[in-house]
């Protein structure tokens, strides 16, 4: 996985904060911010947002999916 400044990190933690999101949840949504971005950067960093969030989805439901198959 990629990194990322951590001033964007930062901010996002502050905006999730204000929002009323436990401090003990905020690793779990940088997690999935990171995720997110590092599909986002991997596959095309020149999609339009409203189209790479549904690929993302779709990519997490097939390695959902092929672990389902492994066990």
């Amino acid at each position: 996985m990629m990194q990322f400044p951590a001033r964007p990190i930062n901010q996002y933690t502050s905006f999730i904060r204000q929002r009323g999101v436990r401090k003990g949840r905020h690793r779990h949504y940088v997690k999935w911010l990171r995720y997110y971005l590092d599909f986002y950067h991997k596959y095309d960093p020149n999609w339009d947002e409203r189209c790479s969030f549904p690929a993302f989805m779709a990519e997490l439901q097939t390695k959902k999916t092929g672990r389902k198959h492994e066990t």
